[in-house]
């Protein structure tokens, strides 16, 4: 079963025409993730600059666009109960998704600067959670409605979450 037979299930998929769906996935979530992303010929791109950081590499969140049907998709799907992943409802390109995303994925505090594992579910739903309070923070993270939807996929939070969860952008 493909990835995209996993959201079909659970009615995911069938979102508008013009709605595109990416992953967010940080590199630890398989260790042969970033080799089989460059095999399939995946369109990915990492969050951070790593240039003069590469042991953070296997840290790192990386957008990804799947194409439905295709060998990536089937694997990810046969492997869908291992793999975290968060999955992206947008009107966006993925270059604007890309640019948007970057500057969340680190901040500044007291002169330091820090990366978010955005790339984690949970990480990246624990800050969704800490920022719920401030409606204008929420926005500007859904690019003011270009991002309709996160949906968390971790198989490894267990049942008092049910492993995946789905936060919408409301306006």
């Amino acid at each position: 079963m493909s990835a995209y037979q996993h959201l079909d299930d659970r009615g995911l998929a069938s979102r508008a025409s013009n709605v595109r769906m990416f992953v967010l996935i940080e590199a630890l979530a398989d260790r042969n993730l970033l080799a089989r992303l460059e095999f399939h010929s995946v369109n990915h791109r990492s969050l951070w600059r790593l240039e003069s950081q590469s042991e953070l590499e296997k840290h790192a969140p990386y957008l990804c666009q799947i194409e439905p049907g295709g060998d990536f998709d089937t694997w990810l799907g046969d492997n869908y109960d291992k793999v975290a992943l968060t999955w992206l409802f947008t009107r966006m390109s993925f270059d604007d998704l890309w640019q948007h995303l970057r500057r969340f994925s680190k901040f500044e505090n007291e002169g330091r600067y820090f990366f978010l594992r955005i790339g984690s579910p949970g990480s990246l739903h624990l800050y969704v959670a800490s920022i719920a309070h401030t409606p204008v923070t929420v926005a500007r993270l859904f690019a003011d409605g270009g991002i309709e939807e996160f949906y968390f996929h971790d198989p490894q939070t267990g049942p008092v979450t049910a492993g995946a969860t789905s936060v919408r952008a409301t306006t």
